[in-house]
């Protein structure tokens, strides 16, 4: 059986082969992986060092190259090397699909990408390789990532100028650099969460880097336990609204050569409020909104 793309896709049976059974979705709050496959030093990060995407228990569909025409990817899902998706192609991912990328590859988005999770069948994208990081989903122009219920471990999502992103009741960590980097674009998320819970560790450094001109809107969700929630060198009037932001060194990081504005208001704040020219901060709550990340 193959998927329709212009290189090679293969379906392809696998057997269970001396993996662990520590959950990577698990360590980034409660979520079920139904494979439990995962490298017990770093619990979010690669998973199938014997090479058994899926954990050996679903079937398996090597991707690789470029899709060119309306794809569904379910099950488990294991990208050999960078995928692109057309323009006017759009890939759709199952409730409860695994999708293993290999180091150092990434997903580019022409088209769109639509991560169709839910509640009891969350989407996990990770990396495919114990302790390696995988590139990045690739949002350029005319491209288009929308994601509920994604779990998303060792690469991260990269928004370009024209691209758009919209992500709820997602957890994103453990990107080998920043997670969300915007050079442009629109970002669109709620009800969801940058980084890990308090007495985990993350590996990223910035959750959301953002510099250009953009359209920003990140609200009900949690930016923590990174060196930087969000370097903001780019955006005006950016809703940041009724988010929690706890565990990083320095929760917005400014800088005075880039004219940025946003309203950071009805949020909580573990160490106290912004306070630079152009942020709005009021109304800000005294503990953790419970509102706040997937629900």
């Amino acid at each position: 059986m193959k998927l329709a793309l212009a290189l090679a896709a293969t379906l392809v049976s696998t057997a269970a082969c001396g993996i662990d059974t520590a959950d990577p979705a698990a360590a980034l709050g409660g979520t079920t992986d139904p494979t439990g496959t995962t490298d017990p030093t770093d619990p979010t990060m690669g998973t199938h060092p014997g090479g058994a995407p899926g954990g050996g228990t679903l079937p398996v569909t090597e991707v690789s190259g470029r899709i060119s025409a309306n794809t569904t990817w379910k099950d488990a899902i294991h990208v050999t090397a960078t995928v692109t998706i057309d323009a006017n192609v759009t890939v759709t991912v199952m409730p409860g699909t695994i999708v293993d990328v290999a180091t150092a590859a990434n997903v580019t988005v022409n088209g769109t990408l639509d991560i169709l999770g839910t509640k009891t069948g969350k989407v996990i994208f990770e990396s495919a390789t114990a302790g390696l990081y995988w590139g990045d989903t690739r949002i350029p122009r005319g491209g288009t990532l929308k994601a509920s219920y994604l779990v998303q471990a060792g690469g991260g999502i990269s928004v370009g100028p024209g691209g758009s992103v919209t992500v709820v009741n997602s957890r994103m960590s453990h990107a080998g650099g920043d997670f969300l980097v915007m050079s442009g674009g629109t970002l669109d998320v709620s009800y969801s969460t940058f980084g890990v819970d308090p007495g985990q560790t993350d590996t990223t450094h910035c959750d959301l880097h953002v510099s250009g001109p953009v359209t920003l809107k990140v609200t009900h969700s949690n930016i923590s336990s990174v060196p930087y929630g969000i370097m903001f060198y780019g955006g005006t009037a950016a809703d940041f609204t009724y988010n929690n932001w706890f565990g990083n060194s320095i929760d917005i990081d400014t800088n005075v050569a880039y004219p940025v504005s946003g309203n950071f208001s009805f949020g909580y704040f573990a160490k106290g409020a912004p306070t630079r020219a152009g942020l709005t901060a009021t109304n800000l709550a005294t503990a953790p909104l419970v509102d706040a990340g997937p629900q």
